[in-house]
């Protein structure tokens, strides 16, 4: 066969190839050799106008941080005021001034002086003017005589007798308050923390920024390299000083301009070789493929019966075509046996699990084998994997990433279980559940130990490191096939146990029997006087849901029995409005009987139920009452009632004063209010002053005598036994439980 007409263009045109890339390497770095100096020169001057927009913003940061002290904080003002001052109130403006310092990013001093007074207080002491070392500083800007602006780097001590000078960049700042005290507030920063944090990300001697001050002076030691000053400088507008750097990886550019002109001659070497040994490897290569191609145009003639179709083609197109004919069909091939035994294998684990296919140990293993799962163990356990919070995870992700996150969630768990040498397999027997089959071995007792341990390590990495959270159900330990499917269902049953446990939990036989498994409907049965309650607008019905579902949660229940309790609560809403009126009957339907529908078919725990039934009563519990008041906004009742509730600070209200205000005989104003509202007169008022003393109790700081005076109640002793007998501790003591868990 003649040589091809690819292995003869590609000798011919090898020459042109060998000029067009040695030229193109030559004008590569030729260029790159000139590119790289500007590229030095651009990258030093980057660095220092990088390191000044750094450095000014922290020094206008603390330049505001000290005015809007200075203006704002009461604390610090009490300093300039005319008050005497106690050590504790010096203690208390050096607290916040220390607090004032740590939000500054450099290491810093502050002080205030108070010229009325004559005294100096720092964030460690109180001086005189005397005593102040400072004072020749702080004498010029309270007087104006120096800039307002940051000084150039100046010597700085506290005490006369001190002798530890450091050197420190200040700015000071004066303010005259209203009753003509004279203040200033002075910051001095550290010189030495200023350039550590402006050199901070200086690696591998790359070179230093440099300061120079208003007088061309150097912050601190002179600089290496003064040649680049002139190019690679900044001045500041803000501080009037400059900065400049060292050189910044001067070797390296060095490096690169020698590496450039050494790999021209590499290169040009490189491809001569190159051209000798692919010409050379090409002819003996060439031979091999000529046999192949002779090869399948005999198949291809005996099937065809005709030699010319064939002839005409190129020898690697033949040779292409029948490989990707055949790749493709061995690929559809494993492609249809692996899907074919995935689907086995999880029809063959479903009907085990929920039983509807038994097997001994012996059939088991025949399986397993010829499926690829585990056919060795001693004991067998069923593990049972639930995404919480499943409705809001399909809503947050799309189908591609649920299914990215579902095989994350599947191949974590089965690291885990090799990690401890347990063979497993797995199948999706709900959208949010995944259930594990794990064969242990006798090096695995204690089994629960082993198991509980694992799955807690499992439970608390996907909580780590995904925004997810899982519930887990451990079975029972079998000793084989025959009590698998006893174990599957345990391991549900646990996992639903989530809804008093709550969710990201683990929970075997040992977890769920810590809880009592007896009379969990007879809390329901104090559902009605809940309602009653909520009917008639009483706030204590919150209370009651409370306890409800405290004590529901110490019993062992599961999700249908959390959906149970939702629906039964709804039926029984639905009857107290139906009987009220026409309206708020409509209002149901229209806008609650679907909420309570979607929190029993969704909620999966105790504690989401309290929070999505307390938001939709709520709710509910406001239009109840906008329709209890359209319907008695002429009733005398509701208007007395409004006449308390707006003046319960009245020590001298009674209801003979009250019926008066109203023109009506006080034993029918009692019994109008108390046919109307459901509570006598005295019992209202006293709600009233005592539901306001609490929540100023719990959210003011007022003394308990004036808060007592602000209810109505000119005798603190008859607040003090009448709040205990209402809520079961004396004020004092409830400020202190209340406030605390706040």
């Amino acid at each position: 066969m003649r040589m091809s007409w690819y292995y003869r263009m590609m000798l011919s045109y090898t020459p042109i190839f060998f000029v067009v890339i040695s030229s193109v390497i030559f004008v590569f770095f030729t260029t790159l050799n000139h590119a790289s100096e500007n590229r030095y020169i651009e990258t030093n001057k980057a660095i220092v106008e990088q390191m000044m927009q750094n450095t000014e913003a922290n020094l206008k940061l603390i330049e505001r941080n000290a005015v809007s002290a200075l203006i704002t904080d009461r604390v610090i003002m009490d300093f300039f005021s005319e008050k005497n001052m106690a050590i504790y109130d010096y203690f208390v403006i050096q607290q916040r001034l220390i607090e004032l310092k740590s939000s500054f990013p450099y290491t810093s001093t502050v002080y205030l002086y108070d010229e009325a007074n004559k005294r100096i207080l720092t964030d460690s002491s109180v001086y005189e003017v005397d005593d102040f070392a400072d004072l020749t500083f702080l004498m010029d800007p309270h007087h104006g005589t120096a800039p307002s602006g940051w000084t150039k780097p100046r010597d700085y001590m506290l005490s006369t007798i001190d002798r530890n000078k450091q050197k420190v960049v200040s700015i000071a700042k004066n303010y005259s308050y209203s009753s003509h005290q004279q203040g200033t507030i002075v910051i001095n920063i550290y010189v030495s923390s200023l350039m550590e944090f402006i050199n901070k990300y200086n690696q591998e001697n790359r070179g230093t920024v440099h300061i120079l001050d208003n007088d061309g002076q150097q912050f601190q030691t002179p600089a290496s390299d003064r040649s680049a000053l002139s190019r690679l400088r900044a001045v500041s507008e803000y501080t009037g000083w400059t900065y400049y750097a060292d050189s910044v990886n001067a070797a390296g550019y060095s490096a690169l301009s020698l590496l450039s002109n050494v790999w021209i001659i590499a290169v040009l070497v490189i491809i001569v070789l190159a051209l000798i040994w692919f010409t050379f490897i090409t002819h003996i290569h060439y031979k091999p493929i000529q046999n192949l191609v002779e090869k399948i145009n005999t198949v291809t003639v005996r099937k065809s019966g005709s030699w010319s179709s064939r002839t005409q083609l190129n020898e690697f197109k033949i040779v292409e075509s029948a490989i990707d004919d055949l790749l493709k069909k061995a690929v559809d091939y494993n492609t249809l046996q692996e899907a074919e035994a995935l689907h086995r294998k999880r029809i063959l684990l479903q009907e085990v699990l929920v039983g509807h296919r038994l097997m001994g140990n012996a059939e088991w293993r025949e399986q397993a084998l010829k499926l690829g799962l585990p056919a060795d163990y001693e004991r067998l356990c069923v593990i049972t994997v639930e995404l919480d919070q499943y409705n809001t995870f399909t809503h947050a992700y799309k189908p591609s990433d649920q299914h990215l996150l579902k095989y994350i969630l599947e191949s974590a768990f089965r690291e885990l279980a090799n990690e401890r040498g347990i063979p497993q397999c797995s199948v999706w027997t709900e959208l949010q559940q995944v259930t594990f089959v794990l064969f242990l071995m006798e090096s695995h007792h204690p089994y629960s130990e082993t198991l509980f341990r694992m799955c807690d390590e499992y439970r608390g990495w996907i909580h780590a490191n995904t925004q997810l959270t899982v519930s887990i159900g451990i079975g029972s330990v079998s000793g084989g096939m025959e009590t698998i499917a006893q174990s599957y269902r345990l391991a549900g049953t646990n996992v639903s146990y989530k809804a008093v446990f709550g969710t990201n939990s683990v929970i075997d036989n040992r977890v769920a029997e810590s809880k009592p498994d007896n009379d969990s409907y007879v809390l329901f049965g104090t559902m009605p006087e809940m309602v009653y309650l909520f009917r008639k607008g009483d706030r204590q019905w919150r209370n009651k849901l409370s306890q409800i579902i405290g004590e529901l949660k110490n019993r062992r229940l599961g999700r249908a029995e959390v959906a149970s309790f939702a629906t039964s609560l709804a039926q029984h809403i639905e009857k107290e409005m139906t009987s009220m009126s026409s309206e708020l009957a409509k209002t149901w339907q229209e806008h609650y009987r679907d909420r309570f529908d979607v929190i029993a078919q969704t909620t999966e725990t105790l504690g989401d139920l309290h929070r999505e039934l307390e938001a939709v009563m709520s709710d509910l519990a406001m239009d109840v009452e906008k329709e209890r008041e359209m319907t008695s906004s002429n009733s005398i009742a509701m208007r007395m009632k409004a006449y308390i509730d707006k003046n319960y600070a009245d020590p001298g209200m009674s209801l003979v004063g009250v019926s008066e205000a109203f023109d009506m005989p006080s034993s029918n104003a009692s019994t109008l209010f108390k046919k109307e509202t459901g509570e006598k007169f005295i019992d209202y008022v006293l709600k009233v002053r005592l539901e306001h003393a609490r929540d100023m109790l719990v959210e003011t700081d007022d003394p308990i005598q004036s808060i007592a005076e602000k209810v109505g109640y000119t005798h603190v002793l008859s607040f003090h036994r009448a709040f205990k007998k209402a809520f079961g501790f004396p004020p004092g003591e409830y400020r202190a439980i209340y406030r605390v868990q706040r």
